[in-house]
């Protein structure tokens, strides 16, 4: 049997109890479990006999952080996992995540590593995330963030970088790990250990894992022999502050994308799910556009390109693109209804744009590009904006989405923590006209008063306190949160990964 030592860190043992007792129960071998805790306080008798109930438990206290008690609290296990407190462990884990081993094994003719960013209870789809660069900071410090969600995965996907609260693998790593002073990712790529994001979610977490930064590199000899092998594996330079698009995605594939296989029992429910939503009549236009910005955007082409591949492959959503140029030629080979954009499309202003405010002219003038569309498309019951860049993670081509949700006789928009969050914006087709008059006059107010446009956000926040019945208001976790609530949700979808 391959034994496995489950490590967490806690201040007290009341703290990691709920997490250690799932470990246990949704294990599909408990007998292969064993426990090594970092403790702060010194446990009292009820945490004695909570351990004594779970079976070979060991601490240290006070104790360090589990990569560094994992010499002390080895005890010959084949495999370690390092575990947080807040997760919470899905039915036969153990063996999940050993045949995940398995299949990155085949991959790679190193020994492997499992890591990634956990899905929580607020993200929108139940899926592992990359541990991904975000962007070099002024001091050349990396931040990371969480990468493409690695939803519908055949299997896990390597990675550049490692997530200190949730990495498995063979002991061995974890010992060595112990004698490195460079960062874990680096040390972990010298040593020919390959890193890979694990692709189901067998395990979930409560709280955020945030990451520290990664602090400059100062590194010489073999380390920056490996740092300068490891920069042209994964596409990034930390002397120049450089990224790619793969290294911010977290997937290192040329179009941005991986392997998927949408569940059987999925595919399934979507099937009966566009059945019944044949039966009403709200039938949307969805609107975007993909436009040259004299400055550089948050993120990079590839990755818009990729996301809109993700949208418009759906084939239950009717949509519309507005491209000018260049970029309507790279839009033409992915989606078929593309149209050149025109400057009177948008909000009519007297004068030329200065180029510093184009992107906030092309955010204003949204309401006016669904106006447009709405004059080539009459025969639709709402207009709905969607940004090129709106979804940011893999989706099943043949998706029930149910507009009813969405589409209702008010304007529709999500805030997040109470700010409107405009990167879809559903508005029925009798308030359409409305809508874009209000705003041309709150734009030429502000320009006569401020002498400039008000921001999108400033915008909309307006027109709500002005109009406040013209409006239907849901509040959600995050940004580009509100086509979720017109398809299947992860709660409809999570006993296929059970």
């Amino acid at each position: 049997m391959d034994r496995i030592l489950l490590l967490m860190s806690a201040g007290a043992y009341c703290q990691a109890d709920e997490a250690l007792r799932s470990a246990r129960e949704n294990a599909a071998s408990p007998a292969r479990l064993s426990y090594g805790l970092s403790l702060q306080v010194e446990p009292d008798e009820k945490a004695h006999l909570a351990m004594r109930a779970l079976g070979s438990v060991q601490f240290l206290c006070p104790g360090g952080s589990s990569w560094d008690d994992v010499e002390a609290l080895w005890q010959g296990e084949g495999y370690v996992l390092v575990a947080h407190p807040a997760m919470t462990f899905t039915r036969n884990w153990d063996m999940q995540l050993l045949r995940a081993l398995r299949q990155c094994r085949r991959e790679s003719l190193f020994s492997a590593v499992l890591t990634g960013f956990l899905p929580r209870r607020q993200d929108p789809v139940d899926a592992v995330c990359p541990v991904a660069a975000e962007s070099f900071d002024g001091e050349g410090r990396l931040h990371f963030q969480r990468g493409t969600p690695l939803r519908y995965a055949t299997q896990p996907q390597r990675s550049a970088f490692l997530h200190p609260d949730f990495c498995f693998a063979p002991s061995a790593f974890f010992r060595e790990m112990r004698e490195e002073i460079t960062p874990l990712f680096l040390a972990a790529f010298r040593r020919k250990w390959d890193i890979f994001t694990l692709h189901r979610p067998v395990i979930h977490i409560g709280d955020d894992m945030a990451l520290m930064p990664c602090e400059p590199l100062a590194v010489s000899g073999e380390d920056a022999t490996a740092l300068s092998r490891f920069e042209k594996r994964f596409g990034m330079r930390f002397a120049t502050r450089q990224l790619t698009s793969m290294i911010r995605q977290g997937v290192f594939t040329a179009d941005l994308t991986f392997p998927t296989r949408v569940p059987v029992a999925v595919r399934a429910q979507e099937t009966i799910r566009e059945l019944l939503r044949r039966k009403n009549d709200v039938s949307p236009l969805c609107v975007t556009a993909y436009l040259s910005m004299p400055m550089e955007g948050p993120n990079m082409h590839e990755q818009y390109m990729c996301w809109f591949r993700y949208m418009s492959r759906l084939k239950n959503l009717s949509l519309l693109c507005y491209g000018d140029g260049d970029t309507t030629r790279k839009i033409m080979p992915l989606h078929p209804n593309v149209l050149e954009f025109k400057r009177r499309y948008g909000l009519p202003l007297e004068g030329e744009v200065p180029s510093e405010e184009t992107m906030n002219y092309i955010k204003l003038s949204k309401p006016f590009i669904l106006a447009r569309s709405r004059e080539k498309f009459l025969n639709h019951s709402h207009y709905i904006w969607i940004d090129f860049g709106y979804l940011r993670y893999p989706v099943y081509e043949g998706a029930a989405i149910d507009w009813a949700n969405v589409c209702h006789d008010k304007i529709m928009l999500s805030t997040v923590n109470g700010v409107p969050d405009v990167s879809m914006l559903v508005v029925p087709d009798a308030m359409l006209l409305t809508l874009c008059r209000e705003i041309a006059a709150l734009c030429e107010q502000e320009l006569g008063t401020r002498g400039h446009l008000p921001m999108e956000t400033e915008l909309w926040l307006m027109l709500i306190r002005e109009h406040k019945d013209w409006f239907e208001l849901i509040e959600l976790p995050g940004n580009r949160e509100l086509l979720t609530l017109a398809m299947m949700n992860r709660e409809e979808e999570a006993h296929v990964y059970s």
